[in-house]
């Protein structure tokens, strides 16, 4: 993982993550709201329960991605199995400015926090396992970490084992980095998370804005 100084830094105005078929954005303006899972579930399945399970599905996590008004949000979907009326994994990505000093550092501190999730306890949220690594794609140097997350809401008899990645990527001569937050609902929708998860971070495209 290289880190190549600027002098001067510039804000990312565009960004996006050219994945593979399989993933599909997620509208987060209100206006787009109304019928968009039903309406990607009907394109990617055909008629039965199968597409009114993944339209719900659909429907219930774009009313809580909205719900979070982050405006520096986007979200996508990955549906690789439409016949099984569930979505395998969802991807929020944002853009953070970054603290005053380098990108260097800002990187460290940020594998220190990942590291520290490390047996971490919170009512209703257990890490079980945190696994970090750092790399580079070509939008920039990386850190990251694999988690599993026992999650249990008041009441429940057994907990929920979430699979997570967590990306941060440093653009060169970016004034911001880039976060990516892979979550399944279940062990096993990735057949190797990490992996895969990083070819889509690999697929990630910035533009930054121009000298004057």
């Amino acid at each position: 993982m290289t880190f190549r100084n600027s002098p001067s830094t510039r804000d990312i105005v565009d960004l996006s993550v050219d994945a593979e078929a399989t993933w599909y954005p997620v509208p987060l303006d209100r206006s787009e709201q109304l019928l968009w899972g039903e309406t990607l579930a009907a394109e990617v399945t055909g008629a039965g329960s199968s597409r009114r399970t993944l339209g719900s599905q659909l429907e219930a996590l774009q009313i809580r991605l909205i719900g979070s008004g982050n405006p520096r949000m986007s979200c996508a979907v990955w549906i690789p199995y439409p016949e099984t009326g569930r979505a395998s994994s969802a991807l929020a990505f944002q853009l953070t400015d970054l603290p005053a000093g380098t990108a260097e550092a800002a990187a460290d501190s940020y594998l220190a926090e990942l590291r520290a999730d490390e047996g971490r306890r919170t009512p209703g949220i257990e890490y079980l396992s945190v696994t970090t690594w750092q790399g580079e794609v070509a939008a920039g140097p990386f850190v990251a970490a694999h988690n599993l997350i026992a999650l249990r809401n008041p009441g429940d008899d057994e907990a929920v084992i979430e699979e997570r990645t967590v990306f941060a990527v440093f653009p060169p001569g970016a004034a911001q980095m880039v976060q990516l937050v892979f979550s399944a609902e279940s062990v096993g929708a990735f057949v190797n998370m990490p992996r895969q998860t990083e070819e889509v971070v690999a697929a990630l495209r910035i533009e930054l804005e121009a000298t004057a």
